[in-house]
């Protein structure tokens, strides 16, 4: 797997809810933060399209939310800034059952393979996002979920070759 890191062209904006969490506690407080971030989904406005919905994980938060064209005074939003470095890595859905695997598998080779000895570091408001895109299929009448690890980067100043 090589991952490469690009620029992000444009500011991503999103729009849901931040939660307090920890290391410890974060896959406990997932569900609870799912429930409460469906009943506000309906009322997000200026959402994308296609919708597109992440997860961002960060030192003692997490994020759900949905990526829109403008900030929601009523909920909590995001910037990921344009010019951040950002390595995109596709992870394939063909089973929602076998996802989490996947996903593991590919956050650790990131952050205990190629990040120690990239020159970069993680960036310090959030570490990665999950981002679901929901496709229409063209010969089917059904959506695709696609999936994409989002890893936010930053130079690291006390790298050396």
């Amino acid at each position: 797997m090589i991952f490469s890191p690009n620029a992000l062209t444009e500011d991503i904006l999103a729009s849901g809810i931040e939660w307090k969490t920890s290391e410890a506690q974060l896959f406990e407080d997932l569900p609870a933060l799912s429930k409460k971030y469906a009943k506000i989904r309906p009322h997000i406005q200026s959402q994308i399209k296609p919708l597109t919905t992440c997860v961002a994980s960060g030192p003692n938060k997490i994020f759900m939310g949905d990526f829109v064209l403008k900030q929601n005074k009523d909920y909590t939003n995001i910037t990921i800034p344009k010019g951040i470095d950002v390595v995109k890595v596709n992870i394939p859905v063909h089973s929602q059952l076998t996802l989490p695997a996947k996903v593991a598998k590919v956050r650790k080779r990131f952050y205990h393979e190629w990040l120690p000895s990239s020159g970069y570091r993680s960036f310090k408001e959030w570490n990665d996002l999950e981002v679901y895109h929901y496709r229409r299929r063209y010969f089917r009448k059904s959506r695709k979920m696609i999936m994409e690890l989002w890893f936010l980067i930053e130079k690291s100043e006390n790298y050396e070759n």
